[in-house]
């Protein structure tokens, strides 16, 4: 086979993709030195050519994947996005199965010629041409030729063959995305022309000309008459989001697109349901049907208020200010007391990501800075330590929900947890992070020996909270019913007595597609189907520890909202 016609079809190659992809040179061998010079120049054959080319070519891998839109700019931008991506992708795909088409007729005509050779010598062989005749080493490297062509003209014609499939299976996966951004565009569409019409839900304390539901116009329909609900992403932040996909994964309920509210004089941008209408749930409270935020819940996240009225639950707490003791200061240890680490906290930051450690408590106030509030504590003594002496504690799931009555609270408290345990055994005198905090959720608290006789210890613990805090008009009741999921901290000592750390009201909860092995997907689904109950869910694991009465609210003050 003549290499011209090769050249030329690796030229045309090049120029088809010429625009995006230079091709490697071809510099044309020295005439000087025969064989020689030719066997130099086999890396610049016409296969060697096409497998550079086609090296040198993209793979047919987009980088948009679609995602769920909350917004109709998300939607639209995506689609676009999505549609030109399937453009690029599909020529990127043409192109390579150009090359590998080509590499296919390069190894065809090789074999071709390859064979034609082996043909030749038979033939000479055959006709008694004493000058034809070749050495028997000649023909074993003439057969051998042949064969590696032929297993090169094999594997080039697999290769197409799986070239060929791999971009129809990439091709058909645009298609579908493209196909569900379509889908999701319509959906929204849809939801929007629900809501105007009536369709959504009546939002206790909502202005009237921003509530939709069909009760609100005087006729008889309720949450149970209908047929579909409504979520919106209003961007609030902590678990809005991962909610309202909860949600989703029901039949009967859908997005409802949100857009920018309003933006501060900081420009921190507030999103709302589009044109402001009330939905089934939304981050964004006031749009609610139901609230996600406990209406007085800085009176457990915040350490020092909680001191405040359970003091009884926790370890001995002192507070300090500005860089000032606030009440009475710790007193000064007897120089022969066992050492015990003191923790400084700020009160109003978890996770572990304000702690640090001092020896004494004469320490303390050179680790406080400037207009920031702090606790300050001693470490239990006697902590129960984990196998190997690491120091350990409890991340223990509370759902707390407040009734539409604004009077009646519930308490769930999940019977499985985590244990969080340091990396490093625990020893009183060696103030370092990774032995004193323990912040990560380490692993599962099911099989941990202690657990069935401290998981009533901490159960009891938070009723107690619970319970003060309605008692005292701390957790405010509202018109509509309200929920948060809230972890609590709890040490727990060689004796199994538990002392009550902090409450979390921003958890960490992990998803199955984030963490397959470890996550709280049923947790999750089983609180929202406390709050929101449907025909196929479970409560799951969540243990009702508590039923009691609170302050009834104060009439709602609510801003119009036009002026927000």
């Amino acid at each position: 086979v003549s290499p011209a016609p090769l050249g030329a079809g690796a030229r045309g190659m090049a120029a088809m993709v010429a625009p995006l992809f230079a091709p490697p040179r071809r510099d044309a061998p020295a005439m000087a030195g025969g064989a020689a010079a030719c066997r130099a120049s086999a890396p610049l054959d016409a296969s060697s050519r096409c497998k550079a080319l086609l090296d040198q070519l993209p793979p047919m891998e987009g980088s948009v994947k679609y995602r769920r839109a909350w917004t109709i700019d998300e939607a639209l931008e995506q689609h676009q996005c999505l549609l030109r991506q399937h453009e690029l992708q599909s020529q990127i795909g043409h192109n390579r199965m150009q090359v590998t088409k080509l590499q296919v007729e390069v190894a065809r005509a090789k074999a071709q010629r390859a064979a034609a050779i082996c043909r030749e010598m038979v033939e000479s062989a055959g006709s008694g041409d004493k000058a034809a005749a070749q050495a028997p080493q000649t023909y074993r490297d003439v057969v051998q030729s042949a064969r590696t062509a032929a297993r090169d003209l094999r594997r080039m014609l697999e290769l197409c063959e799986h070239e060929e499939k791999d971009s129809q299976e990439k091709t058909k996966r645009m298609q579908q995305e493209i196909e569900q951004s379509n889908q999701e565009m319509v959906s929204l569409r849809e939801a929007i022309d629900d809501v105007a019409s009536g369709g959504g839900p009546v939002v206790v304390g909502m202005q009237e000309q921003y509530t939709t539901g069909k009760a609100a116009e005087g006729s008889s329909a309720s949450a149970e008459d209908r047929q579909v609900f409504y979520c919106s992403d209003c961007k609030v932040g902590g678990h809005g989001q991962r909610f309202c996909l909860y949600l989703l994964k029901r039949p009967n309920w859908k997005i409802y697109p949100s857009e920018k509210w309003f933006e501060d004089k900081h420009g921190q941008i507030s999103h709302c349901p589009l044109g402001k209408r009330g939905v089934d749930f939304a981050d964004e409270t006031y749009f609610s049907r139901i609230a996600m935020h406990i209406k007085g819940r800085i009176w457990l996240e915040d350490k020092r208020k909680l001191y405040e009225f359970v003091p009884d639950l926790m370890p001995l707490t002192f507070v300090i200010q500005d860089q000032r003791w606030i009440g009475v200061p710790p007193s000064s240890e007897d120089p022969d007391a066992p050492p015990m680490p003191w923790f400084v906290k700020e009160t109003d930051r978890n996770w572990g990501t304000s702690v640090v450690c001092c020896a004494l408590p004469e320490d303390c106030l050179g680790l406080a800075r400037p207009n920031a509030t702090y606790v300050v504590q001693k470490h239990i003594p006697d902590p129960l330590l984990y196998h190997n002496g690491e120091k350990c504690h409890i991340k223990f799931y509370n759902l707390l929900v407040g009734l539409a009555d604004g009077v009646t609270w519930r308490l769930y408290t999940y019977k499985d947890g985590y244990l969080s345990i340091s990396p490093k055994a625990w020893s009183p005198t060696d103030l370092s992070k990774e032995t004193q905090v323990t912040i990560i959720r380490t692993k599962r608290i099911n099989d941990w020996d202690p657990w069935p006789r401290v998981y009533p210890k901490c159960q009891q613990g938070v009723v107690e909270v619970i319970k003060r805090a309605a008692e005292q008009g701390k957790l405010e009741g509202r018109n509509k019913i309200q929920f948060e999921i809230i972890s609590a901290d709890f040490i727990v000592t060689a004796d199994e007595d538990v002392y009550l750390l902090e409450f979390n009201t921003g958890p960490v909860l992990k998803d199955p597609d984030d963490s397959p092995d470890v996550h709280d997907a049923g947790m999750v689904n089983g609180a929202l189907h406390i709050v929101e109950p449907w025909d196929g869910g479970t409560e799951d694991l969540w243990d009702l520890a508590l039923e009691c009465k609170g302050v009834p609210p104060r009439p709602d003050q609510h801003s119009a909202i036009d002026d927000l």
